[in-house]
């Protein structure tokens, strides 16, 4: 398959409008997270009201509960479809944020804007290179102001089993007129691999179809993304376990 059939924006684009089904409770997970992060955030000197950059905001899971925390977040990311569905979340709570389409290599935020950027839900392994990756860190630090932190949420590709294919149901969801069913299935290549993602939908009335929607992630350990950040500026760079579901990164921008 070619790369621009790996492509995250044309993955989340297909995902969008039912990236929630992803979660037993969408709600609660925005809620669970969005308290996680504030908390982390006031931990580390960064209030509500600040300055935050969500750098990869998909639909909103970090977003929305940080705006309801009352911080002023700007939110981006590189999938317009996603974008939009954050637009319409924030629109049906009342709430408010800047968001655009933007990408982590060539973020168009202002030098030094931000208190806080944030890229969880495993973003950053969408950048299949070593120098990508270098690249998107450095964006994010170029944007934080002296003193801010980095949030990064990754998966433990050091503790992940290497199957393939490998097989992950991904939840299945009963919807007033339908089922809906979800799965994974990992293909390796090496430290990187692709991801087919089947999303099954069976109609009350004996129709059923499935759309498949793919992408790529590069398996960098822990240990090396933060050598990366490192690299990229960031201070202070540690590893934190139990705040969101996913090991979390933490780097400071020196002051």
């Amino acid at each position: 398959m070619s790369e621009a059939g790996r492509d995250p924006a044309a993955f989340y684009d297909d995902l969008a409008a039912r990236y929630h089904l992803l979660y037993a409770d969408w709600a609660q997970a925005v809620a669970d997270q969005g308290g996680a992060l504030q908390s982390l955030l006031a931990s580390h000197g960064v209030l509500p009201g600040a300055a935050v950059l969500d750098a990869a905001c998909g639909i909103g899971t970090q977003t929305l509960g940080l705006v309801q925390g009352g911080y002023a977040v700007t939110a981006c990311d590189v999938s317009p479809q996603a974008v939009q569905r954050l637009r319409d979340e924030l629109a049906a709570r009342g709430l408010s944020a800047q968001v655009r389409v933007d990408d982590l290599r060539t973020l168009s935020a202002p030098d030094a804007a931000y208190a806080a950027v944030l890229a969880c839900d495993n973003a950053l392994p969408h950048l299949l290179t070593d120098a990508e990756l270098l690249q998107a860190l450095r964006q994010c630090h170029r944007c934080l102001a002296p003193g801010g932190v980095a949030v990064f949420s990754v998966r433990d590709y050091a503790a992940t089993p290497r199957i393939s294919p490998d097989v992950r149901p991904s939840g299945f969801r009963r919807l007033p007129d339908a089922n809906f069913l979800a799965v994974q299935v990992w293909e390796w290549d090496g430290d990187h691999y692709d991801l087919r993602m089947y999303l099954t939908t069976e109609h009350d009335d004996g129709r059923c179809d499935t759309r498949v929607t793919v992408t790529r992630y590069y398996a960098v350990t822990v240990a090396h993304l933060m050598a990366l950040m490192a690299q990229a500026g960031f201070v202070a760079v540690t590893r934190l376990d139990g705040v969101l579901f996913q090991p979390v990164l933490l780097g400071r921008k020196a002051a």
